[in-house]
């Protein structure tokens, strides 16, 4: 170990490293027969003998000991296996690490972006760039939409709605559509004021569980089609054998001024909402030609933040809770 630490290495100080370990292996027998050791399948004793091989491509081994590989031994090996359940854990343990590394990235980011040097650097960037970045606005619009100016955007959803004959109860408890009946009111006073039936406590819905939107083309991703699933599925209890399956209601970027979203720039026109029902309007009131939903509306996004640069909203519950 001591011709291994040594900083400068010649041709001569690795031949005498091949011939103390030649050595070594000559005369390690006695040490069986004198019964003081069973045997040498020792993992640290094999790599002795890369170490020569290692010194010629990667230089000498000065600073370096055992604790650099025992240190990411436990970071990678035994504080991942704690984090899994003990159960397929090789993919638990590989997920739990990029997700370590995605908080260490943007915890990096997070500081840097808070650093005095970085705020100085923006604040000198966006002065020079100011006139530049005005006359470049004309061509950033908004999103890419059709010449026509019409989104090329495509909804599917099932042929038949897989939730059938719910009831206003069913979509007030099980979906959470709370306001349910005077929202769906008020739309169809807006589209038919002259309409005669009214929503009620006993009218029945046909819902679906999802709706997929084909997302429109983009030639800096590729020629691949690219979709987006919107979900709307009420929590599952448990039966039998079979666990308990929580809800999935998923959130979403909504238009909900086309004219502003078309003609303004970034998020201006779009709002954040939690989809909770995706129904098809009753024949009782009429004819629509697509489905409707129920949607939670998030309060409007706040200017972004200074540090984070995003912007920021309530959900309906918090609303609640803050109100």
């Amino acid at each position: 170990m001591w011709r291994l630490s040594k900083a400068p290495h010649t041709t001569e100080t690795l031949n005498a490293l091949d011939s103390c370990l030649a050595a070594f292996h000559e005369h390690k027998e006695v040490l069986l027969e004198l019964n003081v050791r069973e045997h040498f399948n020792i993992p640290k004793l094999h790599s002795l003998v890369h170490y020569v091989d290692s010194i010629k491509s990667r230089g000498s081994a000065d600073g370096y000991n055992t604790e650099s590989p025992e240190r990411l031994h436990i970071d990678y090996a035994k504080k991942a296996y704690r984090a899994s359940n003990k159960r397929d854990y090789t993919e638990q343990m590989a997920l739990w690490l990029q997700r370590q590394e995605a908080i260490l990235i943007r915890s990096s980011y997070i500081s840097w972006r808070r650093s005095p040097l970085s705020v100085a650097a923006r604040s000198t960037d966006s002065d020079s760039e100011e006139d530049s970045d005005h006359d470049d606005q004309s061509d950033i619009a908004g999103p890419i939409l059709s010449t026509t100016g019409r989104s090329v955007t495509i909804y599917h959803v099932a042929k038949v709605p897989p939730t059938r004959n719910l009831s206003l109860i069913q979509l007030q408890t099980e979906y959470g559509a709370v306001d349910f009946l005077p929202a769906l009111t008020a739309f169809l006073t807006a589209r038919s004021p002259s309409l005669s039936i009214k929503p009620g406590k006993y009218d029945r819905y046909d819902a679906f569980k999802q709706l997929t939107i084909t997302l429109p083309a983009n030639r800096h991703l590729g020629s691949a089609k690219r979709t987006n699933r919107i979900r709307a599925i009420p929590a599952k209890p448990s039966s039998g054998r079979k666990p308990a399956v929580p809800g999935h209601f998923d959130t979403a970027f909504i238009i909900e001024d086309p004219e502003q979203y078309l003609n303004a720039f970034r998020l201006e026109g779009l709002r954040i909402g939690q989809i909770r029902v995706i129904f098809n309007l009753p024949p009782q009131f009429g004819h629509f030609p697509h489905p409707l939903a129920y949607i939670e509306w998030f309060t409007p996004l706040n200017q972004p933040d200074r540090v984070t640069v995003y912007h920021s909203c309530l959900s309906p519950h918090a609303q609640k809770y803050f109100s």
